[in-house]
């Protein structure tokens, strides 16, 4: 693919998803999705009414560029493009009008289901690890139903994480970059495009002017996920799956010791609180500190993987 190609699909990026920022208050009182804070005591303690809008200059620019300049390979760009459609619609009446945690789990199933049955190249059928020479490899069932449970982790975890500004749109254009270090050349339009809009997004997210909501977290994780999952499939062994879970481990971690620590104590485990990871290094310092802090966490590690790959492990 032509470099002039990508630079066009790019500008196209930047252009869509700086025209949903810009309108962002308007478009979120037409859509009925403005996040009202609700006190010094509560989660919410943003100062003002504040749009829902950032997941929309995120996944509409990559659902452009999908339809209109991925020919098509196996099947995988539409299908991708569908569940992420339609998982961004959950996450949009979940914004609207509060959806329970087990319709949201069963609807998210149920459309990545459909997904893995549709496109092999979605399921972790053969796990490479740096520290072991054969390959595990698993039955079509067994990697659909690992696959699922991998994706549907993910979404709730990046969920979870979405709690301070930056944080998410951050750590996606972290896992973004590291993709295309490794994407074959079919993918690089859909990436180019989503880092693009994830910086634009960035740039707003930071200063207080949007939030992801959780139409942008959910689709933005499975989206990442399943990108994610096209790239290792097709690194032929380059990259390895512990360099993989590297990247994500965080949040992920810190999403099963919440899930723990709250049925422990007899709460729901999807319960909100102020006992994320973010929330203490919020309580601990700055925001301005806690922020580039969390993502050194995440991008030394997974950078210092990439170029010592045999050290992944350590």
């Amino acid at each position: 693919m032509s470099g002039e190609l990508l630079f066009g699909i790019g500008v196209l990026a930047l252009v869509m998803a700086l025209t949903v920022c810009l309108l962002a208050n308007p478009i979120a009182k037409a859509l009925g999705v403005m996040d009202l804070p609700d006190g010094e005591n509560g989660r919410k303690r943003h100062a003002r009414p504040t749009p829902l809008v950032g997941g929309a200059a995120i996944v509409l620019p990559v659902l452009v560029s999908t339809f209109l300049f991925q020919p098509g390979f196996n099947g995988f760009p539409w299908i991708v493009g569908l569940s992420i459609f339609f998982i961004f619609l959950i996450g949009f009446f979940d914004d609207r009008n509060h959806v329970q945690p087990i319709w949201r789990l069963v609807l998210s199933t149920f459309i990545l289901s459909g997904a893995l049955f549709q496109v092999p190249d979605l399921r972790l059928e053969i796990l490479y690890f740096s520290f072991i020479e054969s390959p595990f490899i698993l039955s079509p069932l067994v990697a659909g139903g690992f696959t699922l449970v991998c994706l549907l982790g993910l979404q709730n975890a990046v969920n979870m994480a979405d709690g301070n500004n930056g944080l998410v749109i951050g750590l996606s254009s972290l896992w973004t970059a590291f993709l295309l270090f490794a994407a074959p050349v079919e993918l690089r339009p859909i990436l180019v495009t989503l880092l693009v809009s994830l910086l634009v997004t960035l740039h707003f997210n930071v200063r207080g002017k949007l939030f992801l909501g959780d139409a942008g977290s959910y689709s933005l994780a499975v989206l990442i996920g399943m990108l994610s999952i096209y790239v290792f499939n097709h690194s032929r062994m380059e990259l390895s799956a512990d360099l993989v879970v590297l990247w994500f481990l965080i949040p992920v971690l810190d999403c099963m010791r919440l899930i723990v620590s709250r049925v422990s104590r007899g709460r729901a485990p999807f319960a909100p609180d102020r006992n994320h990871f973010h929330h203490v290094l919020y309580d601990s310092m700055a925001w301005r500190y806690g922020l580039p802090c969390y993502l050194a966490l995440v991008a030394l590690p997974g950078v210092a993987a990439l170029i010592w790959p045999e050290w992944t492990l350590a």
